[in-house]
């Protein structure tokens, strides 16, 4: 059945619909193209940092400065040009085709730290949010990222009880 499910409907790049060998792969052009964070980065945040580093835990300057709620982090993708467009295809434009590769990008990211019996809990968006986009793109995510971690998820283990502004036009300070 997937044989002729794969003849009718071949495989696409998820970035430019050209024909790719594997289901939600990237083609060269934007494989290329996609800003993957790579290298020496910030052990809170996961930023790129400048150099080689010597395995010593750095931080950017933002960490050093502002006091993060997390012990540690890692970012699949620079939030620019192919990655930013990523995400607003998740999160505004129903593209759920995204969220298995991101998934694998976020799995490959954060691997060095991944434990057995870390929980993968979703930031929840509120019922309003919800009804309007018709998922929780957070939730996909927190699902895809378990199945490719083995890590059991928990989408409703927080929940959003207050309707909060929309931040996609603010500035990171003033979010």
């Amino acid at each position: 059945m997937q044989s002729a499910l794969a003849m009718l409907y071949p495989a696409q790049c998820v970035g430019c619909g050209e024909p790719v060998q594997e289901t939600h792969g990237l083609c060269g052009k934007c494989w290329a193209e996609t800003p993957f964070v790579t290298g020496h980065v910030c052990d809170k945040c996961g930023c790129p940092l400048p150099g080689d580093g010597d395995g010593a835990t750095d931080l950017c300057d933002d960490c050093m400065e502002i006091a993060r709620p997390w012990s540690r982090g890692r970012a699949a993708l620079i939030y620019d040009g192919q990655g930013r467009r990523f995400v607003m295809g998740i999160k505004y434009y129903d593209r759920l085709d995204l969220v298995p590769p991101a998934a694998s990008w976020m799995a490959r990211a954060a691997r060095p730290f991944l434990t057995a019996d870390l929980l993968v809990v979703p930031v929840p968006a509120h019922w309003t949010r919800v009804f309007k986009r018709r998922y929780n793109q957070a939730a996909e995510l927190a699902r895809a990222l378990a199945r490719e971690t083995g890590l059991d998820v928990a989408p409703t283990a927080l929940l959003r009880p207050t309707r909060t502004p929309k931040q996609d036009r603010k500035s990171r300070e003033e979010r």
